[in-house]
């Protein structure tokens, strides 16, 4: 899982959430005590990329199933000090989402009867930029639990401990699971564990019915943590799960499995920053974000190529450039022959690509590099109509990315360049948030695809994907 949380965001939730995010420290051992009692300040830091996680420990599959164990042991849930403040309410309802403006007409036969849609849909919450986070109704009666969103993990976990978090009060606002409180909860057990570089959690296997997205999903497997570090809100992880990274099916397998949709294919459209329209859809296409057929960009290195045990979603950019505000674009790579192997992380705030990329585009912005290597510029330049701009299959595609939704905004009047070096000597290259914001994205595990477009908003309307290989490519946009 790649949970990129930008340095300096405790400024940020300060401000708009009336809580410090302290920093984590360089060491994150996970033990009983509170070391402070979770009041302490340290000093600004980043959440970054995994450097460790535990390999799946769970008895495994039963003859009752992949669910199965003791009953919930009530003196092992959390204390109810960590229970939520108050319920989440989504921006918007789902009574919406077929709505068009008056200037688009849609076809009837692009919706399918209620009975007949394969498809499941989602507002997410922006936390400020930093995150994207989706409501799960967990247990019986339902438990409100909200997650972040992550392409780049694969498993689903929930109740981090508060206290030791980067912020104590917003962690709480997020809701929590208690299994006892559950009539539906069955423990599995095992041992799930994860270390980020800034931050870790480890817990234990339960199974519970869970709806999310329109869908109501019976024995879902996750994992309920016993303690964490740093993070302070649970994750969705939906990259490529079973039979790859772990031995029983996530969240989007089990939506495949229920025949809820056709194929593992989920689309998504971030929006700009600030803008409020962030969605996912699983199974369907809402071709009102985007013009014009989606573009088709291979999984790169290709499936077989990947370590089996962590596949992920990377793709190949083909070239980076800019375009200033009033002239014509400019790219800082070769026409031909460049390649740079990227992971398409929502779980990452910033993108972190090649550091010489990086001093280039800094210094297109007038950039100062603080002393830990990071990129700062002037915050007028959100205001700017300039674009960032990554192509993909050799120009074949090309997303520009303005400079408000690239340019992150700690807080007024300090800003961070989207695109930060990757740590030194490492490939590991990541497109964030600062980069998803704008386009359209389909991520087509039954084709090993992530289809792309520019984003726009124009309308909703839903089209189902995946009931044959790669359909995808016959949705046309509307915009």
């Amino acid at each position: 899982m790649l949970l990129h949380f930008v340095k300096y965001a405790s400024l940020f939730l300060a401000v708009s959430q009336g809580a410090s995010l302290p920093s984590p420290s360089n060491d994150h051992p996970l033990d009983n005590r509170d070391r402070g009692g979770g009041k302490h300040t340290r000093e600004p830091g980043y959440v970054r990329m995994p450097v460790s996680r535990q390999k799946f420990k769970s008895k495994g599959k039963s003859k009752r199933g992949w669910h199965w164990g003791p009953p919930a042991d009530p003196h092992n849930e959390p204390p109810p000090a960590l229970q939520p403040n108050r319920p989440f309410q989504p921006t918007h309802s789902t009574s919406t989402l077929l709505s068009v403006t008056p200037t688009l007409y849609e076809s009837p036969t692009l919706h399918r009867r209620a009975a007949d849609r394969r498809w499941g849909w989602s507002n997410l919450e922006e936390l400020g930029g930093i995150a994207y986070i989706i409501q799960l109704d967990i247990g019986t009666p339902p438990q409100k639990v909200r997650v972040f969103v992550d392409t780049g993990s694969y498993e689903l976990w929930v109740n981090p401990r508060c206290s030791t978090s980067a912020s104590d009060s917003l962690c709480q606002t997020f809701g929590n699971y208690f299994p006892s409180k559950s009539n539906s909860a069955m423990h599995i057990g095992g041992n799930f564990a994860v270390t980020y570089g800034t931050g870790a959690v480890r817990g234990s296997y339960w199974s519970d019915v869970m709806s999310i997205a329109m869908f109501q999903i019976p024995q879902v497997q996750f994992a309920v943590a016993a303690d964490s570090n740093y993070t302070f809100a649970g994750i969705l992880g939906l990259g490529y799960a079973y039979p790859y990274s772990i031995p029983y099916p996530s969240v989007l397998n089990l939506m495949v499995s229920q025949k809820m949709i056709s194929a593992p294919i989920f689309s998504l459209g971030l929006g700009g920053d600030g803008d409020g329209f962030s969605e996912i859809i699983f199974g369907g296409v809402n071709r009102w974000k985007f013009a014009g057929p989606l573009v088709p960009v291979s999984i790169w290195p290709p499936i077989k190529e990947q370590d089996p045990r962590w596949v992920q979603y990377w793709v190949n950019v083909t070239s980076v450039g800019l375009t200033r505000p009033k002239e014509a674009g400019k790219l800082y790579t070769p026409r031909e022959g460049f390649t740079m192997p990227t992971l398409i992380d929502t779980g990452s705030t910033l993108s972190y690509i090649r550091e010489d990329l990086v001093a280039v585009i800094g210094q297109q912005f007038n950039a100062e590099i603080d002393t830990q290597g990071n990129y700062f510029v002037d915050c007028k330049y959100r205001d700017m109509p300039g674009t960032v701009d990554f192509g993909f299959n050799n120009g074949a595609m090309v997303i520009n990315v303005r400079y408000k939704d690239f340019i992150y905004q700690l807080y007024p009047g300090r800003c961070m360049l989207g695109v930060q070096p990757a740590d030194y000597g490492s490939t590991y290259y990541v497109l964030g948030d600062t980069f998803i914001r704008g386009a359209y994205l389909v991520f087509d595990q039954q084709s090993d695809v992530v289809w792309m477009n520019q984003y726009y908003n124009c309308g909703d309307g839903v089209v189902t994907v995946g009931q044959t290989p790669r359909d995808t490519k016959n949705v046309v946009g509307a915009c």
